[in-house]
């Protein structure tokens, strides 16, 4: 009889671990999940975690698939070329939006389908010299509109970073000269070494500079306090219109079946009550926030928006 009821209970639990929702197949088999960026990298780390909660899930595998090439655009195209099926997913942030906008990558986020949030990346700030003379970020901007052109950012140019500092030009109406410096050792080394006046970098990272009297942070760049971060002051509270989360977001191809794409958002849902997902996201400074998929699709657009207005105000469009 015990063992019938150990029998039944896997049986049982294999029934729930089955992602299967009605009317759907979903999934055939393995599923893989590309990652546009070299392995070890940060995305891939996260990419990673996300890939073991959603095997589990599932209980399908799920295979990361590490695709570096062409700044991850070697990657995108896996994707929009596979059959839309949901057996090939994207793990990816704003970065192919960015990519479509600055000619990068010659296709637009509308040629995938936003499934669901996958994470948000760690907290990130503004650091400066510790012996720099702004304390904050609305500092750091009247001394920008008092000489137009001469403050020096570090960003990867065409990336990310040069985005999130364009919106400091743009919403405060400054010009700033940006320089190169893609990773985040270059950032700390040229800040230090008095290269650059400003960077970002993540908020972990610099609460342990700062704590050594080796750099100031002036502003958080998330939209809200962060409660790991308290001494950290949001550009929002400082009267500045200048914010930037990174949301890691699960695409598919376009034209998915509507309901295999209900089908792997309902099995993203239970991240937020996953112990394990939860105590690694700790670990890096991540967090997750589970979005329907018209919540999803609704984020992408905004953010692709966004974008789009960021690169006409840098003047690096596609056109």
């Amino acid at each position: 009889m015990k063992r019938r009821s150990f029998i039944g209970a896997v049986l049982t639990a294999l029934a729930l671990a089955s992602p299967a929702v009605a009317g759907t197949d979903w999934p055939k088999g393995p599923v893989r999940l590309v990652v546009p960026s070299k392995a070890g990298g940060g995305t891939d780390v996260m990419g990673r975690i996300f890939a073991d909660y959603l095997q589990r899930a599932i209980g399908r595998p799920v295979a990361v698939i590490n695709q570096p090439g062409g700044g991850g655009t070697v990657g995108y195209e896996m994707v929009r070329t596979a059959v839309p099926d949901g057996q090939t997913l994207l793990f990816m942030h704003t970065s192919l939006m960015i990519h479509a906008h600055t000619g990068r990558y010659p296709h637009p986020v509308s040629d995938f389908t936003p499934i669901a949030m996958a994470q948000i990346y760690p907290s990130q700030v503004y650091a400066v010299g510790a012996d720099a003379p702004w304390n904050t970020l609305s500092d750091f901007v009247e001394d920008a509109r008092a000489n137009p052109g001469k403050l020096t950012v570090g960003v990867s140019l065409g990336g990310t970073t040069h985005f999130m500092a364009g919106m400091i030009e743009q919403s405060a109406g400054v010009k700033l000269k940006m320089v190169e410096a893609s990773a985040e050792v270059d950032k700390v080394a040229a800040i230090q070494g008095g290269h650059i006046d400003m960077g970002n970098l993540g908020a972990r990272s610099a609460q342990q500079f700062v704590s050594q009297g080796k750099m100031k942070v002036i502003s958080l760049i998330d939209p809200v306090p962060n409660p790991d971060f308290p001494e950290f002051i949001p550009a929002l509270q400082q009267g500045l219109d200048m914010s930037w989360q990174t949301p890691l977001i699960l695409f598919g191809p376009a034209g998915m079946d509507p309901a295999v794409v209900e089908a792997i958002n309902a099995a993203t849902r239970g991240m937020v009550e996953d112990p394990a997902i939860l105590e690694s996201l700790e670990k890096m400074g991540n967090s997750y926030a589970y979005k329907s998929v018209e919540e999803t699709q609704a984020l992408v657009a905004e953010e692709d928006a966004r974008i789009k207005s960021l690169a006409t105000t840098l003047d690096i469009t596609a056109n």
